[in-house]
């Protein structure tokens, strides 16, 4: 027998007003809003464990979902954007924006938020999750990537990796639906891989439809969805869609869910590293500046490099040179210098030979995967990926590696000609102080003399911008490694005229045409290595663009119901919604009520979804003042207000109705779903002019079939929203003012059921977080 043992843990007065309370299904860890826009995570004990402000001003959350693992919570904000916050450390894993609409006549910029999310997780493991599959295993032909580089300033953490991890440790595959706009759901797998838009006037078939969702539900095995929406009339429909494409492809969403959250791991690394070069040739750059900018503003335009031509030429330097060298830079200076610059020159190096082409070519790797999988059509076609877009991607990737190498030989060609240039400096401060220094240290071949030459040459440089010289201090185009780190084309073009390939290749343009494997370079040949990245950037964000899908087209509506047609508006805000999907029976159960309109009743309807024998009943029910037994009077019997209801779990529906004779006292009732289901009728879905709730459906009051073990009178709480959980088995109560919470542990049942409960308290994982 079941009995709604409820125990308070905590009752909690707040600074800022609650909105939106859901319950996490794995951890102890309830997640809050208030009016400021700000988000909350508060253990059961209510210690908080962060707090999250909003990303605007005047931004408020409409709607937040759990992740099934736990470790992630989704957050949709009224100006359109939904984030993906990790648990942990409240980091922002993903960010999606849906502020504007598609731009049609009548609803331009409509920026509706972000009515709904649902986060839901299909039954039973996934064999590719499961079974080592040896052709799956990159390890065999990859190095293992690097982790994220540190050096300079830029302390990345091992987030690349931990993306990486978390997806590998799904063994089910689970989905993010986001409704968003007028009637658009997108959906994602993991919450990371974009699955595609859908939007509801496609399936329904009428196509100016505008529509508000109010809550998406999926079966257990993804083969149907159920969609609780308004139309434009304010009525209220209930839409079953058939979305078996889901259940019968998951093992392929899951393989290229995976190879996406590889190869956006390896972009994200790509990103790291190139800040990290970045940094370290600034760093270069600053010590010249520092260094050689007071000598440069002595001397007229140009005159640096003149002035070191000259004393290459005559081994005699002029006198503000002198001055320079000896009282400026002197040797000791100069070798700390040369140091320094060799380090940041040395860093870079091992950036681009370590980190890019090691992540490069991971990146080919798993691209060139992809690709196989997208010419086995039968499975991956119905993901609409393109072969020809994928290929794209490949091209971009291996041109990205060829600039690193072009950029790797222009490192070595800097290096010399630094090394060059700091040694003969150093033998001329040598010789102005007339000191001894080795031979070894003093002469100086041909071809260093050359290299020294070549480097002075180019030592000024002569970009003037709307002539602000006076003000400017100048830089110097040291040499040629600058220009591959600016998002511009470069200046100073590598010299392959000779490369044996492209001479070939110009030879052979036969070669060339419609050719995935060989392609030709040249079209980059300008590109700076910024540039080479974006080009790839796009070329990998084309692939997984959803603009470009329209899955809508695989999705088919079962049965669209109206539920519920009202003359007064209704607005969401008074509308409270819950869905669930019971596995066991194969239904969906949706109870719903208008705290404006229909405040004292509960609408109910159920859709047996078994083998596409869709048969669904039907029931209006409420509870009376009887319920709480000290009234025999069936004459002053009174309809309780329903304040909020929420399914506890596939058995039980929580609702909080207003106390009949105590003003500020709720009651709280655990309504058993069998005496519901008892109590329902059946209809015929397939009717066209069908209104479900019509006036042959008779209201039935509940409270005489109820026990006095399933409600409990909350004393001083004048309640107004409800959030529970039946696999956590806690309830919480938010009251009328907003500012008041109570904590409740379910289902005690006397003493010896209250250590047991505790223990069922994951505190080892509670404590993780």
């Amino acid at each position: 027998m079941y009995h709604c043992g409820m125990r308070q843990m905590e009752e909690k007065h707040v600074a800022n007003q609650v909105d939106l309370m859901v319950w996490s299904n794995r951890l102890d860890l309830l997640a809050l809003s208030n009016f400021k826009g700000e988000v909350q995570v508060h253990r059961l004990h209510w210690q908080k464990v962060w707090n999250l402000p909003p990303p605007k001003e005047n931004v408020s959350v409409d709607a937040m979902a759990w992740r099934p693992d736990g470790k992630a919570l989704a957050i949709g904000y009224s100006h359109g954007s939904v984030y993906i916050v990790d648990i942990e450390d409240k980091e922002i894993i993903d960010k999606y924006d849906f502020a504007c609409e598609i731009s049609e006549e009548f609803y331009t910029a409509n920026n509706y938020g972000i009515p709904c999310i649902t986060w839901a997780v299909k039954a039973g493991t996934l064999e590719s999750a499961v079974e080592y599959n040896l052709y799956d295993d990159p390890t065999i032909f990859l190095p293992k990537p690097p982790s994220p580089t540190n050096t300079y300033k830029n302390q990345a953490t091992d987030d690349t990796l931990k993306c990486f991890k978390e997806n590998q440790d799904q063994t089910q595959l689970s989905m993010l639906m986001i409704a968003y706009g007028s009637g658009n759901i997108y959906m994602s797998v993991f919450g990371r891989y974009p699955y595609g838009t859908v939007h509801l006037s496609h399936i329904t078939k009428d196509e100016c439809g505008e529509y508000k969702i109010l809550d998406i539900n999926l079966s257990d095995d993804f083969s149907v969805m159920q969609v609780m929406y308004l139309d434009t009339n304010n009525n209220i429909y209930l839409s079953l869609v058939n979305t078996s494409i889901l259940s019968a492809y998951s093992e392929e969403l899951f393989v290229v869910a995976t190879r996406h959250s590889q190869i956006v791991n390896m972009m994200t690394h790509l990103d790291k590293t190139m800040i990290s070069i970045t940094e370290a040739w600034e760093h270069i750059l600053l010590e010249m500046d520092t260094k050689m900018a007071y000598y440069a503003s002595s001397v007229p335009e140009g005159g640096v490099s003149a002035d070191l031509l000259e004393l290459l030429m005559l081994g005699v330097p002029s006198d503000e040179l002198e001055v320079f060298l000896l009282n400026e830079l002197t040797a000791k200076g100069l070798k700390k210098f040369g140091n320094s610059v060799e380090l940041s020159y040395s860093t870079i190096q091992k950036l681009v030979l370590k980190q890019l082409n090691i992540v490069g070519q991971s990146l080919t790797y798993y691209l060139a995967e992809l690709r196989g999988l997208t010419r086995i059509p039968d499975r991956y076609k119905v993901l609409g990926l393109e072969e020809k877009m994928v290929t794209e991607a490949i091209k971009a990737s291996c041109a990205f590696l060829n600039k690193c190498l072009e950029l790797q030989q222009v490192i070595d060609v800097s290096m010399r000609n630094y090394k060059a240039f700091f040694r003969w400096l150093f033998v001329v401060i040598v010789r102005l102080l007339d000191e001894q220094a080795s031979s070894e240290i003093v002469k100086i071949t041909q071809q260093e003399l050359t290299h020294i030459a070549d480097f002075l040459y180019n030592f000024d440089n002569v970009q003037v911008e709307n002539n602000e010289t006076a003000e400017k201090p100048v830089k110097f185009n040291l040499e040629r490694l600058g220009q591959y780190l600016q998002d511009q084309e470069l200046s100073i073009l590598p010299d392959d005229e000779d490369n044996p390939w492209h001479k070939y290749l110009r030879e052979n343009s036969c070669l060339l045409k419609d050719n995935d494997t060989i392609f030709s370079v040249m079209d980059f040949r300008k590109f700076s290595l910024v540039q080479q990245q974006n080009h790839l950037k796009a070329a990998v964000g084309k692939i997984f663009d959803v603009k470009t899908k329209y899955v809508g087209k695989y999705f088919t509506v079962l049965y669209n119901l109206k539920c519920h047609q009202t003359i007064d508006k209704i607005t969401r805000n008074n509308l409270r919604i819950s869905q669930i999907f019971d596995p066991n029976e194969d239904r969906f159960m949706m109870a719903f009520t208008d705290t404006e309109n229909i405040k004292e009743e509960i609408y109910f309807v159920s859709v047996n979804v078994k083998e596409r024998l869709c048969n669904a009943t039907c029931c209006k029910y409420a509870f009376s003042s009887r319920l709480l037994q000290d009234e025999n009077d069936v004459a002053t019997e009174k309809n309780l207000p329903i304040l909020d209801l929420q399914f506890y779990s596939s058995e039980y529906l929580s609702v909080l109705v207003k106390h009949p004779t105590v003003d500020d006292s709720t009651v709280f009732i655990q309504v058993p779903l069998k005496i519901v289901l008892q109590n329902s009728v059946e209809f015929n879905m397939k009717s066209k002019s069908l209104l479900v709730f019509n006036e042959k459906v008779i209201k039935k009051n509940l409270s005489p079939l109820l026990d006095a073990s399933v409600y409990k009178v909350l004393d001083k709480m004048d309640g107004f929203r409800i959030a529970v959980s039946g696999s956590r088995k806690v309830a919480v109560v938010l009251s009328n003012s907003h500012r008041k919470v109570r904590v409740f542990e379910m289902e005690i049942n006397g003493e010896d059921e209250e250590d047991e409960t505790l223990d069922t308290t994951p505190l080892s994982q509670t404590s993780q977080t």
